[in-house]
């Protein structure tokens, strides 16, 4: 039996909890001793014990995305800072069988939503019930809540306590659903709000204003809804700005016991995906941004560290945990069947990877601050820690990547991919017209530049490459109906089995999932939707040996497993490609704002940075 619970305790400070001046005489408000969970969670600081009070500004695009990292990662567990592991958050702590296929989690027993209204088990069976097992709530069944076929069952034990069981060992489902703000700090749902917008509770007829304030990309718009988070919005502008105001009722405090968060308001000015590099660059040298860790490329760091002084600001470099920027996804569940066949041709894949001059990439594009790559994952993933491992990784991100013009070419005529009209580019087999369409996002001035150079080499081999900047709600569309060919993106951190899985194995229907979504909602749905891999194929092959290694509860074991399907790649790879990775990020600090880490990886929605620094304990002085 294996249990995870917090170590520190509050017991020596229970009576002495102190709360933020600003909510000194606010009527209506019961004492803070009353307004904490029994056992709150103690938040150690980066540096020291901080003071109240303040506003934090900082720029976010229009999809709030990087707000959405700042204030709603409130899930089951959070991420350590070093992203070693996970420590106990909304759950005070969880008990495993010695099977793995039965979790009882404990939730903090008097914590309460930002209302005032308690929090309790019921929330969650709400949301597993009535909106999971409701099919006319288009939610679905979440990643890691089926396996072996069949959705966990869930138990309600206590009003602070459920159990779940799993059809198989299901190891590390702790960690899986505490990724970023899309897991479990979604699915924590504020149940006596949602009824009212819930056709089994209210006269409501269909789901529009539910979803909305259930889905991570619109819950942030819905002013004054009630949440487990430092910050309740107060104020949303669309297109321009969106407030937060510290949470009265929140859940943490600081050793001393004084209740978090340190700082009073976020103020978040909203830019469009084209501005948004513009306006965090220049409000950042102007001194009128407290925190940013997105938005800025390397070529602003010059420009960024000149102007610290006059800005009174410092640029930290976080790591980006990437394997790739850009990855370019292999979409093999395309509606064109013609050109899946030359996706599923190794040497067809090979060709395009050998004629990529990755080198010039690195030097043009990142000044030679990048790493020329495969994709592979992330070099800090677990389980690359060993010698064996570590070979794998030298071998998987190395494959196919010297340039070699000749050599593509060369496997290109053997696949019968030649000239066969004269116009100079070649066609498929069949002697149809072959163009490679590859879509990205518009407002990605990296990935835009590398695809330019990416072009420029495969058009040099005869390849007619087309590229498609389009805004993201675009791109998703395209990948969930087929549309989309290939995809270039920048990645996140990618480690194995805890942070995007999917990236290397078509297994969760997500827009960044390998292969396809379609083809992942296959494996997710145990194969009553979707598209099913081709049989025998590598992207089968990767399906079942993502199964099987997370069904291994001995941690060497599920290593070993998961090494063995990384060795997929060395056989049948590569699958997907990459260019250029491994680089640091600047992340702009006020020098009033404090307990701010100076190492922190930035490129990863699952780990949920910058939330996993705990900005609640963030502070500012005068």
């Amino acid at each position: 039996m294996f249990t995870a619970a917090l170590l520190t305790s509050t017991a020596a400070f229970a009576q002495n909890y102190s709360q933020a001046p600003v909510l000194d005489g606010v009527a209506g408000l019961p004492p803070i001793a009353e307004r904490l969970p029994l056992d709150p969670l103690v938040v150690p600081p980066v540096e020291s014990i901080g003071q109240y009070g303040g506003t934090l500004h900082n720029i976010s695009r229009d999809e709030l995305d990087w707000l959405r990292q700042l204030i709603m990662v409130e899930p089951f567990a959070r991420y350590e800072r070093d992203v070693s592991g996970v420590r106990p958050n909304v759950l005070e702590s969880w008990t495993w069988n010695d099977a793995y296929t039965e979790i009882t989690m404990n939730f903090r027993e008097g914590m309460k939503w930002s209302d005032g209204e308690t929090f309790s088990a019921d929330d969650f069976m709400f949301f597993w019930n009535d909106m999971v097992l409701d099919e006319s709530i288009p939610v679905g069944l979440p990643s890691g809540t089926v396996v072996a076929d069949k959705p966990m069952s869930v138990e309600k034990l206590d009003d602070y306590a459920v159990k779940l069981t799993f059809a198989a060992p299901n190891p590390l489902f702790m960690e899986l659903a505490s990724r970023g703000h899309y897991n479990s700090a979604q699915w924590l749902v504020p149940a006596h709000y949602l009824k009212q917008f819930h056709p089994k509770y209210s006269e409501v007829k269909d789901t529009t204003e539910l979803m909305a304030r259930y889905n991570a990309t619109s819950r942030l718009q819905q002013v004054g809804m009630p949440t487990l988070a430092g910050w309740v919005v107060t104020e949303y502008t669309a297109g321009q700005r969106i407030v937060a105001q510290r949470n009265p009722y929140y859940w943490k405090v600081d050793p001393e016991g004084h209740q978090l968060p340190y700082i009073d308001t976020i103020d978040t000015s909203i830019a469009t995906a084209d501005s948004a590099r513009q306006s965090v660059l220049l409000n950042g040298m102007a001194g009128k941004i407290d925190f940013q860790a997105r938005e800025f490329n390397l070529s602003d760091v010059s420009l960024l560290m000149q102007n610290q002084e006059a800005g009174d600001y410092t640029i930290k470099m976080w790591s980006r945990g990437d394997f790739a920027w850009p990855w370019l996804m292999i979409t093999y569940d395309h509606k064109d069947a013609g050109i899946v066949d030359l996706f599923y041709e190794q040497n067809f894949r090979i060709a395009l990877s050998q004629a990529m001059d990755r080198n010039k990439y690195n030097d043009v594009v990142t000044f030679g601050l990048a790493k020329p790559r495969q994709f592979s994952m992330s070099p800090e993933s677990p389980e690359f820690r060993s010698a064996e491992g570590q070979e794998v990784y030298q071998q998987w991100s190395n494959q196919y990547i010297d340039y070699d013009p000749e050599l593509a070419k060369s496997l290109l005529d053997e696949l019968g991919v030649v000239d066969k009209d004269g116009d100079g580019w070649r066609d498929r087999p069949d002697g149809t017209k072959l163009q490679l369409i590859v879509d990205m996002t518009a407002s990605d001035p990296q990935t835009i530049a590398v695809m330019d150079l990416v072009k420029e080499d495969w058009d040099a081999i005869g390849i007619d490459t087309i590229l498609n900047p389009i805004d993201n709600s675009a791109l998703t569309t395209r990948a969930e109906s087929g549309d989309m060919m290939m995809r270039a993106w920048p990645s996140a951190a990618g480690w194995g089995l805890m942070s995007a899985p999917t990236v290397w194995a078509p297994v969760e229907a997500r827009e960044w999932s390998m292969g396809g979504i379609s083809i992942s909602r296959y494996f997710q749905s145990g194969g009553t939707e979707g598209t099913a891999p081709r049989p025998g194929s590598m992207l089968e092959k990767l399906q079942n040996a993502y199964e099987f290694a997370t069904e291994q509860v001995d941690p060497a074991a599920r290593d070993a497993a998961l090494l063995d399907a990384y060795r997929i790649y060395l056989e049948d790879g590569p699958i997907t490609l990459g260019t250029i990775g491994e680089h640091p990020s600047p992340v702009l600090v006020s020098n009033k704002l404090h307990n701010v880490p100076d190492t922190g990886m930035i490129g990863s929605h699952d780990f949920g940075f910058p939330a996993t620094a705990d900005p609640e304990q963030f502070y500012f002085t005068k």
